[in-house]
């Protein structure tokens, strides 16, 4: 479950706010003057998502090794 909540009450209740994301898998996202600041998420999908962004940035990588060989950074 996504659960919606202002800064200012994450700050007061952090402790169970993070046990929600442990025990139950709940997405916290949390506001500030009503936008979207952060999200707390279940270590293992944090994980997922690192590694969904590391395979992105290596097909970038391969992209451009095709396409300027000589010059890319890597």
């Amino acid at each position: 479950m996504t659960r919606t909540v202002s800064i200012s009450v994450a700050k007061s209740r952090l402790s169970e706010l993070v046990g929600r994301t442990m025990y139950a898998g709940d997405h916290i996202v949390v506001e500030r003057h009503g936008k979207a600041v952060a999200v707390l998420v279940p270590v293992e999908d944090y994980a997922e998502l690192e590694k969904a962004h590391r395979e992105k940035e290596n097909r970038v990588h391969d992209r451009r090794q095709q396409t300027f060989p000589a010059i890319s950074p890597r």
